[in-house]
């Protein structure tokens, strides 16, 4: 029973590991898991005004623009609650927008949807447990 146990345990702590590991390249370098339009550069500004870039997948869902953190690792998240003034280069255009972060069930609830939509729910889940079910955080972009 021992063996077992410590055989458990062993396995939880390699895919806890595991997965801080993958979500801390994954927020560090934001990775490009798709090309074209799918995709832009969200420019957030620091205490300073020095400009960060980070890859970001975008949804459009008609008229609205999103971006959400779904990774434990998320300083262009932070800077923008601070400033939320960012710039979206996408196509090569630049646009600016205030971000405006929903922090509530009804907008999670929507961003799964369409982040089921764009995915699959299989893909959802499984990009979901890699990421250790880390919360998703939507943030609408107005444009300025």
């Amino acid at each position: 029973m021992k063996k077992v146990a410590w055989t458990v345990s062993a396995v939880l702590a390699a895919y806890v590991v595991l997965a801080l590991g993958l979500d801390a390249v994954i927020g560090v370098t934001q990775l490009a898991l798709e090309p074209g339009r799918a995709e832009g550069v969200l420019r957030t500004f620091d205490d300073e005004g020095m400009a960060h870039e980070s890859r970001m997948i975008v949804i459009d869902d008609g008229e609205t623009t999103w971006v959400q953190s779904g990774h434990h690792f998320r300083g262009w998240y932070h800077r923008l609650l601070r400033n939320p003034d960012v710039e979206l280069v996408r196509g090569g255009e630049v646009l600016r927008y205030r971000a405006v972060p929903l922090d509530t069930p009804r907008a999670k609830a929507h961003m799964k949807e369409l982040l089921i939509k764009r995915t699959g729910t299989f893909g959802y889940y499984a990009i979901r447990t890699v990421l250790l079910f880390a919360e998703v955080k939507p943030v609408r972009l107005d444009p300025r």
